[in-house]
């Protein structure tokens, strides 16, 4: 069985595990810090950074959008990918752009309000929150906004950008970040669809079980 070593509070690791839940694609998650010395994975993910992947037959890379490409490229199955060659573009931008400024944004409210104080014994720092939530935050709702135009990102069924978007919405969830409705109501719906699908949800709960098991 193929393993994802990390740890699922990261946004690249929920990226990974929603992929293979919606590929219904058989995975076990192994426990790897960031920045981890274990000689196997600094040997694939030379940088420190989490998932890193290894298939059944012992080969191992990182990078979240590799992985995802490795699945596409193994299993069909429910593609995250469009086949409409314009909606492929703008859904490996939107994935890239998940993956860059909106995780960047997200996950620095993320890390000060819940993984700082869990898992590295962070003190949370209320000025920083504020200048992320008044001023880094806004701009990347508002672009998200812009882009929605239906129940998906892209198409007209769930592609690697709704659950890269999706995913990092789900750092604001659990830093007690509540969308503003009036100023972003297709995003505002959006997220609530994705939050009530199956297996993000679960994630979600996971998740918060793992916060919780931290912090007691």
């Amino acid at each position: 069985m193929p393993s994802i070593l990390g740890v699922p509070p990261s946004p690249y690791v929920r990226k990974v595990i929603l992929a293979h839940e919606h590929k219904n694609m058989p995975y076990e998650v192994k426990m790897m810090m960031p920045g981890s010395d274990d000689e196997a994975f600094r040997a694939a993910s030379p940088l420190g950074k989490v998932p890193v992947y290894v298939t059944d037959d012992g080969f191992s890379f990182a990078d979240s959008s590799v992985m995802i490409a490795y699945l596409e490229k193994t299993n069909s199955t429910n593609s995250l990918y469009p086949d409409d060659a314009n909606d492929y573009a703008k859904a490996l931008w939107l994935e890239e752009y998940a993956d860059t400024k909106l995780t960047e944004v997200t996950a620095a409210l993320y890390f000060q309000r819940v993984v700082g104080p869990a898992f590295f014994n962070h003190t949370t720092d209320a000025e920083r929150c504020q200048e992320v939530i008044n001023e880094l935050i806004p701009p990347q709702l508002a672009y998200l906004e812009s882009q929605l135009t239906g129940d998906f990102f892209v198409g007209d069924k769930l592609s690697i950008a709704d659950v890269c978007i999706g995913g990092a919405l789900v750092n604001l969830l659990h830093a007690d970040y509540e969308l503003d409705a009036a100023s972003y109501p297709k995003l505002t719906a959006f997220q609530q669809r994705f939050f009530t699908i199956p297996m993000v949800k679960q994630c979600i709960e996971s998740e918060q079980q793992m916060f919780a098991g931290a912090k007691s």
